[in-house]
């Protein structure tokens, strides 16, 4: 493998970002590949865990998921690509950078279209190593974040009554406080009532935050029809995303 003499992190590595680096996974059964790439990321602040093939990864007591695995595609036993379907079925959010010593395009386009992060090619340079690394760590971050924004926003959404509810869908359409009373046979009072006791709950300031809360739940909502319900539900759920987002696009523009 050619590793160069350069020590140079990239911009992601600065001293004052490194308590934000997540661990890295390094899954290669080369011993001295191993060691070489575990040394140099650890050199720019990565908490590093090596393993020597695909089953004594999956059976490794973790408790944290590393943002980036780096992978070597032909292991012994379980293949890097087996493995990386095997972390798919599980919902891994991990970011996937292969490495392979083969220059296999077949290999290559059947990682990416799989979800690989990145793909490199041994020998490699240094800089190729850590370049792949800082990207993979900050793609996985800023899908975590993103994540943990929508399971809030649903976990607030699910805290709304069935009246509630009911109101914020007249007040998403753009209905008028007395609209929604006269819809939902109740007074104008009870439904200011409810608009601002659902405001609250969604922590939302103005009509804009609510809108923009409302595409981020229904878009959590689609994701996890596409996991779990069938093509008719998520069909439904489709066209209630389509059309919070046709809302939200005028008051944004």
């Amino acid at each position: 493998m050619m590793i160069s003499t350069s020590r140079r992190a990239t911009s992601s590595t600065r001293d004052d970002d490194l308590h934000y680096l997540g661990c890295v996974a390094v899954i290669e059964d080369d011993p001295d590949t191993r060691i070489l790439v575990s040394s140099l990321i650890e050199n720019v602040g990565f908490p590093v865990v090596t393993f020597v093939g695909a089953s004594e990864f999956l059976s490794s007591p973790l408790t944290v998921e590393p943002s980036c695995i780096l992978l070597d595609v032909k292991l012994q036993g379980m293949s890097g690509l087996d493995l990386q379907q095997r972390l798919s079925h599980r919902g891994s959010q991990s970011q996937i950078v292969f490495m392979t010593g083969f220059a296999d395009v077949n290999m290559s386009v059947r990682a990416m279209k799989a979800g690989a992060f990145d793909f490199i090619q041994k020998p490699f340079r240094e800089q190729e190593v850590l370049d792949a690394v800082c990207a993979a760590d900050l793609a996985y971050r800023q899908r975590a974040s993103i994540n943990r924004s929508k399971a809030a926003i649903d976990r607030r959404f699910h805290s709304l009554t069935s009246r509630e509810r009911e109101v914020l869908e007249g007040v998403v359409d753009g209905l008028l406080n007395k609209q929604i009373a006269a819809l939902l046979g109740i007074t104008e009072i009870t439904v200011k009532v409810h608009r601002a006791k659902l405001m609250k709950k969604m922590q939302a300031r103005t009509l804009a935050e609510l809108v923009k809360d409302v595409s981020l739940h229904l878009s959590f909502e689609r994701s996890q029809t596409l996991a779990n319900a069938d093509d008719s539900a998520f069909k439904d759920t489709r066209e209630r995303t389509t059309g919070a987002r046709s809302l939200v696009m005028p008051i944004f523009a």
